[in-house]
């Protein structure tokens, strides 16, 4: 992408709230039961501070660079205007960097040069495990609601080679563009579903006429001793769809006096669907109790509505998939494709080939990991997840932004180097106390 349109603030605010709230919202409820809420409530507000601080950098970092393209084109206009006062030749320059998108990549391309690989092999991890995650929550929700339709006990492998098949041909499409019906489609069947589960919460504490909902989380535990520091992992991947999303949404807004407003609009709506999230979790937890698992819809109580958000999830997420991996593809497969790849049939072939491995090795490790969501989603969020939105952004920001006052490398150093601790221990507790997470 090299240009994009401009955009108003309203619209702005819808991309950080759809580009923040999608299926990870699920997975907090049981991350909530796991951790307990004296732990649970503190670490999503600390996984918060940490990805507005860090997004401020990036933001810091994006009006440097724009600024400096934009006096780089002002001074190559103004010698072509005027060639022979300042020597230039009148020939057709370069083209410069300001009409190029700003986005994490291409920022961490500017400040770690040929190092930014690890932060684009870092994003397309997160993507190819947010895609993992589709591949464990779908067989999930459809065994639960061919189970109640039917009354079959059909294995999730099947639903999970069933979902590989649909996503291989979905992933040969390289034309975004044509994913955008799908793309609305799962909006909406997504905020149907996110409704409806509040909706059957509420429905099913109501059911109980000896507690109030404040009597259900009075009786929520406060802290759970043996699993609390996998909600650490959790906590993190819930703003995966956010941070990369940032830069261009600034971008995107067009009148100036937006563009100078939207760091602290970014910071109040993430506050506000973080708060969001802590009482949908805590309510869902309540509601459903210690048997809530990590896929939440998988723990609806029975009957038609039910059934059909989890149907309507579930095509939501069949649909997002190609989305989500198609960035991930791109850099996955970028230095393989040759300059011919567009005309030559043979590159189009061997490009779907490997897309489709790709697709195949994901389903592979997701029937592997088929009862262990909630240590995929905490493994992603802590090895992936920590160091996308925690390390790098400082790290940029002391790069790319000149004459910084001491105290503020000093703390962009700290946060980037708590975040290597955070995601040393965390990523080694999650697998060495893989069998504590299984549902």
């Amino acid at each position: 992408i090299d240009v994009v349109e401009g955009g108003s603030m309203t619209a702005a605010i819808f991309g950080i709230i759809k580009g923040t709230i999608g299926p990870a919202v699920l997975f907090l409820p049981r991350g909530f039961q796991m951790a307990g809420y004296v732990f649970a409530i503190p670490t999503m507000i600390l996984a918060t501070a940490s990805y507005i601080y860090s997004a401020n950098r990036l933001l810091e970092c994006w009006k440097v660079e724009k600024e400096r393209a934009t006096k780089i084109d002002e001074i190559r206009a103004l010698l072509l205007e005027s060639p022979k006062r300042y020597g230039a030749t009148g020939e057709e320059s370069r083209p410069s960097e300001g009409g190029k998108l700003l986005t994490y990549p291409e920022l961490a391309r500017r400040a770690f040069g040929s190092g930014a690989i690890f932060v684009q092999l870092g994003i397309a991890l997160m993507q190819f495990g947010v895609c993992l995650t589709y591949l464990i929550f779908v067989p999930q929700n459809l065994y639960e609601a061919i189970h109640e339709l039917l009354g079959w006990d059909v294995s999730k492998t099947v639903f999970l080679i069933t979902m590989v098949m649909i996503e291989v041909p979905l992933s040969w499409i390289r034309d975004i563009r044509r994913l955008t019906p799908f793309n609305v489609m799962a909006t909406l069947l997504i905020a149907y579903g996110l409704f409806s589960c509040l909706v059957l919460a509420f429905w099913e504490i109501e059911k109980d006429s000896e507690s109030t909902y404040f009597d259900r989380l009075a009786d929520l535990a406060a802290t759970n001793s043996d699993t609390w520091i996998l909600f650490i992992g959790t906590a993190f991947f819930a703003f995966e769809g956010c941070i990369t999303l940032i830069v261009p949404l600034q971008e995107a807004v067009f009148r100036e006096e937006d563009k100078k407003r939207f760091p602290s609009v970014n910071q109040t709506v993430t506050s506000s669907i973080v708060a969001f999230y802590i009482f949908f979790a805590l309510t869902c937890w309540a509601a459903f109790g210690t048997s809530i698992r990590t896929a939440l819809t998988a723990s609806l109580p029975p009957g038609p509505y039910a059934t059909s958000v989890q149907l309507a999830y579930s095509v939501a997420v069949i649909f997002t998939f190609p989305l989500q991996a198609f960035p991930a593809m791109e850099v996955v497969f970028h230095h393989s494709a040759s300059g011919a790849s567009k005309t030559d049939p043979s590159e189009h072939t061997k490009l779907n080939v490997q897309a489709s491995l790709v697709v195949c090795l994901l389903g592979i490790v997701a029937y592997l990991a088929i009862d262990y969501l909630g240590n995929v989603v905490s493994l992603l969020g802590s090895l992936v997840g920590i160091p996308i939105a925690l390390i790098f952004p400082p790290i940029m920001h002391n790069i790319l932004v000149r004459k910084l006052p001491v105290a503020t490398k000093v703390m962009n150093y700290l946060v980037a180097s708590l975040g290597v601790v955070i995601m040393g221990v965390t990523s080694y507790i999650t697998i060495t106390q893989w069998d504590k997470g299984a549902e």
